[in-house]
């Protein structure tokens, strides 16, 4: 396990779920960008996601509000990918649509940038528990392949 300090308190990672997250990143930002950035990849993704925690019990609650259920019977979320993902766009809105905000900063100076890091700064960024590693894969890889102004513009639009 890898150590990290966030706001000071000092949390335990582990390491290769950033890993996986950051490479489920990287994929999907690919598949984003041969969609000419369609973000239903996106959604179908965290739909999938949020399916699996919840066959392995994982409490979603912790990585999101209550009212995201499973509907194991048809293998859908309610509500949807769509309406995740606007959860999570407008809780980073600030730090990555802002010229100032750190996250903004990250995306567009950093030369390369990979899935994994921009995964490990958005869990720092939000404060979450390092359980929500892989759900916020397809949030890292929307950023990664649509830039940040087009997500940004995307964000404001509550796109389809």
């Amino acid at each position: 396990m890898n150590s990290r300090k966030s706001n000071g308190v000092e949390k335990w990672v582990i390491f290769s779920d950033i890993e996986k997250a950051g490479e489920l990143a990287d994929q999907v930002a690919l598949q984003l960008r041969n969609s000419n950035g369609n973000l239903r990849v996106v959604y179908y993704k965290l739909e999938e996601i949020l399916i699996n925690y919840r066959k392995n019990n994982v409490d979603v609650d912790l990585i999101m509000p209550a009212i995201y259920e499973v509907d194991f019977e048809f293998n859908k979320t309610s509500p949807d990918g769509r309406s995740v993902w606007i959860a999570y766009a407008d809780a980073l809105h600030e730090e990555l649509c802002n010229t100032n905000g750190s996250l903004h900063k990250k995306v567009k100076f950093e030369n390369n940038i990979k899935g994994a890091s921009l995964v490990n700064h958005i869990i720092d960024q939000l404060n979450l528990p390092p359980s929500s590693a892989l759900l916020i894969g397809p949030i890292a890889a929307s950023i990664l392949g649509l830039g940040v102004t087009a997500f940004c513009k995307h964000e404001n639009k509550n796109c389809d």
